[in-house]
């Protein structure tokens, strides 16, 4: 049986690696040749899984279903919530590319709404687009409104069709505030197939004067290191990004992961290394403690000045972070981890709660790539206490003023626009919540695996 080692290098420390092959004669003989997969995944799971010892005894266990209902046999109730769990399994897709879903798709995030008064049909509003993209290319945007495709309504049955298809064409609209409804373009897009598109995550980026101060601004939606997993043009990207910052001596910050639901623990040590403040290069950005399978349970992370390179430490006391229910896990990390070090100010609504941390493993022969819970994550105060999310110190909810959900950057849209108020002691735009009512039932950004800090 051909199965992958699986090794992990945590602040200079290598974990053992451990083979997770089961061949020739042991317990399992008596199982049929079906049964393989279930003795991989037991395996690996009583390894490395953090709540291994809840899982149930081997008596208890039915080795002959098949693997995703095995799998989900073996886990905690305190992995994930609301009925979903944080740790996954999927058939092997012959793939490195670290961001999933950008294989075959539009290049378009977005929600489906229902909206007041329509019964019968849901709305897309697009939260972003990626610019080379065959949304970008058509010149689809932020706010845009989706509100037919081939001239068909958007239903519970069709609405997945907008995470990748073939050519289409959309009747796309906008939100008229005069007449507080949602109105069509005079004339429908046609949109090509979906493609393999890239989703960089360092997305835009500006500076603005307010109050004397210089405030950069960067929308960051996933930490990922580049269009694969062996790659790394996303994090030089995002070091590209923090010399300009330094080159324009911003000494304010708005991060904007409204739309960041997590990734790669390497982007956001990075991430970290470059806010923080000077003092703190060189200190313990937080730890991950594994289960007791481990002698030494704990790997520290640093704030390694190391990681930098062409990028900029920006010396900042004060982060502004912009946050919704969609920012999960390596996003959270990032703010519990800064905070011991400078003041986070937390603009939107409660995150999602993720602590954890989880590691891929691959089983290459049986066409199975695990996800497990592998650690908790801690700050270097010893804390990891956002299992129900993180606060915001000041509420803004981007849906409630339609009027204002504007492209990224406007100094008008609505949660920039209270970010830039706080920093330069001014009051921002005043808000008046659209009488139009919309109800979100989906949001594409969940589809996204980042359901936990990933372990390269």
């Amino acid at each position: 049986m051909k199965t992958r080692y699986i090794f992990i290098v945590l602040a200079g420390v290598l974990l053992t690696p451990i083979y997770f092959g089961s061949c020739g004669v042991d317990r399992w003989a008596a199982y049929a040749e079906q049964t393989k997969t279930d003795r991989w995944i037991d395996d690996t799971m009583r390894v490395w899984y953090y709540w291994n010892q809840e899982i149930p005894n081997t008596n208890d266990l039915n080795y002959f279903t098949d693997p995703f209902s095995f799998f989900s046999s073996l886990l905690s109730d305190k992995d994930g919530k609301g009925g979903s769990h944080y740790s996954t399994i999927d058939s092997l897709k012959y793939s490195t590319r670290s961001i999933p879903y950008t294989d075959y798709s539009y290049g378009l995030q977005f929600t489906t709404n229902r909206v007041e008064g329509n019964d019968t049909a849901l709305y897309a509003h697009i939260l972003y687009v990626a610019p080379d993209s065959p949304a970008g290319e058509i010149g689809l945007q932020r706010g845009d409104w989706i509100m037919e495709m081939d001239g068909k309504a958007i239903t519970e049955d069709n609405y997945s069709l907008l995470y990748g298809s073939g050519s289409m064409r959309l009747t796309v609209g906008y939100y008229d505030a005069a007449q507080d409804t949602i109105l069509a373009y005079a004339e429908p897009q046609d949109i090509a197939s979906a493609r393999t598109i890239n989703d960089n995550p360092v997305h835009y980026q500006n500076v603005y004067l307010t109050g004397g101060k210089r405030v950069g601004y960067l929308v960051y939606n996933h930490f990922s290191s580049g269009i694969t997993d062996n790659s790394n043009e996303y994090d030089e990207n995002l070091r590209e990004a923090f010399q300009y910052f330094a080159a324009q001596q911003v000494n304010e910050f708005i991060l904007d992961l409204r739309y960041n639901n997590g990734g790669l623990l390497s982007c956001a040590a990075l991430l970290c290394t470059m806010l923080a403040p000077s003092t703190a290069l060189g200190q313990t950005l937080g730890y991950l403690e594994f289960n007791t399978n481990f002698q030494e349970r704990e790997s520290t992370l640093y704030l390694d000045e190391a990681l930098i390179g062409k990028g900029a430490n920006l010396n900042l006391s004060t982060l502004y972070v912009l946050t919704s229910g969609e920012t999960a896990s390596a996003s959270e990390m990032l703010i519990n981890c800064l905070k011991p070090y400078m003041n986070v100010v937390l603009i939107g609504s409660t995150t999602e709660g993720k602590n954890v941390g989880s590691m891929e493993f691959t089983n290459e022969e049986l066409m199975i790539v695990m996800n497990p819970i592998v650690c908790k994550i801690y700050n270097s105060a010893g804390s990891s206490d956002y299992e129900n999310g993180f606060q915001a110190d000041v509420a803004a909810n981007e849906n409630s003023d339609l009027a204002r959900f504007l492209p990224f950057g406007n100094p008008d849209e609505l949660m920039l626009n209270t970010a830039l108020g706080l920093i330069g002691g001014t009051s921002a735009t005043t808000s008046t919540a659209s009488g139009l009512r919309t109800t979100v039932l989906h949001n594409s950004v969940k589809r996204r695996e980042a359901q936990s800090v990933h372990l390269k």
